[in-house]
């Protein structure tokens, strides 16, 4: 029992008014006490929240900060009664029981509240779509939805510490929730293949990615959702994140910023093949000379085939920034045309021989 921890508690009693004083008496002291101690904590804890790189400790101390008052406040009553009013019964409950229910429903605000400022974080400083973004505007319906789901478990709790029965609320929960999720099984779908694609990352905003049916572009926004790219027509294409969580895809951004590509080129069998090589590799250095999109060190030449009408070579090198592919290889082809026509080395036009039998 407090009162055995509270030894001045007994003179309290004397004052004017008796219990009603002591009781007020106790609970303004415990409360202030409590008020503090809090504030010479949140103090302390501030600076060292202060001096961190990431702003998640801060969130989540502010949020904790606008929480605990209250508790302290909710627990210098319980005190203050179960110290003077030790046998008070509201209906079938005591205060002790009365304050464990009020200390759930806080608990569970709290919590609420704090996966909310956790997805705000995520939403606005780990993947924020674009520079000074309204906390209304990031996740706005799925931080409702777990909010509401989390302040529906504790209010459960709270109704079964009460005594009722919550057996047919859960299980209305349960068909109500099995409804819904077959109304909405392709939303839900594109949701947790959303949830994915942020988690793992095999993509990014501002990736260049190629999926196995052919589609490319650009990542422009990772949603909830769809995932939007800028295609290289500069049209943009909105995807089902489950299409494209189930899908084989090439990221042309990763692991680093450049891309190899490869290209291939026929002339004519009278040529010297040492010749042409040592022209492409020439041809190609020079332009890697002017353009910093194309690496000089990445270049390759080599004789490739005996085609029907061509000897063929194969050439490639790397390009930083795969969406610039098509400017380098449009200064690629120009320069070969010229070089080859400087120095006389044909490029052939389809050519088939029939020999008829007399």
């Amino acid at each position: 029992m407090i009162l055995e921890i509270i030894p001045y508690l007994e003179p309290l009693y004397a004052l004017p008014g008796g219990k009603l004083a002591a009781f007020i008496v106790l609970l303004i002291v415990a409360a202030l006490a409590f008020q503090i101690i809090l504030a010479i904590l949140i103090k302390i804890f501030g600076v060292l929240v202060g001096k961190t790189k990431t702003t998640l400790d801060d969130r989540i101390f502010g949020t904790l900060s606008k929480f605990l008052p209250p508790i302290s406040l909710v627990t210098a009553l319980w005190i203050a009664l179960e110290s003077v009013y030790p046998d008070l019964m509201v209906g079938q409950f005591n205060e002790t029981e009365l304050y464990i229910i009020v200390l759930i429903g806080i608990v569970g605000l709290l919590l609420s509240a704090l996966v909310d400022q956790i997805l705000l974080w995520y939403g606005m400083e780990i993947r924020p779509r674009k520079k000074d973004v309204k906390d209304e505007e990031v996740f706005p319906f799925v931080r409702n939805v777990i909010r509401i789901m989390i302040i529906l478990v504790f209010a459960i709790f709270i109704l079964q510490r009460l005594g009722f029965d919550t057996t047919a609320i859960i299980t209305g929960l349960g068909i109500g929730g099995l409804a819904v999720a077959l109304a909405l099984q392709d939303t839900l779908a594109n949701f947790f293949a959303g949830v994915h694609i942020l988690v793992d990352k095999p993509f990014k905003e501002d990736d260049y990615i190629k999926l196995e049916n052919g589609t490319e572009g650009t990542v422009l926004k990772i949603g909830w959702r769809t995932t939007r790219l800028i295609t290289p027509t500069n049209n943009e294409l909105v995807v089902p994140n489950s299409k494209l969580a189930g899908s084989i895809l090439e990221n042309y951004s990763n692991p680093e910023g450049h891309s190899g590509v490869t290209y291939s080129i026929g002339v004519d069998y009278k040529e010297d093949i040492d010749e042409v090589e040592k022209l492409i590799t020439d041809a190609l250095t020079k332009i890697a000379k002017r353009n910093t999109n194309m690496k000089e060190k990445s270049i390759w030449v080599r004789f490739d085939s005996f085609g029907e009408y061509s000897l063929n070579f194969k050439f490639g090198y790397d390009v930083l920034g795969y969406v610039n592919r098509w400017a380098v290889l449009k200064e690629v082809n120009k320069e070969l045309f010229y070089t080859f026509k400087q120095n006389k080395i044909n490029i052939p036009y389809p050519v088939r021989v029939i020999h008829q039998k007399k």
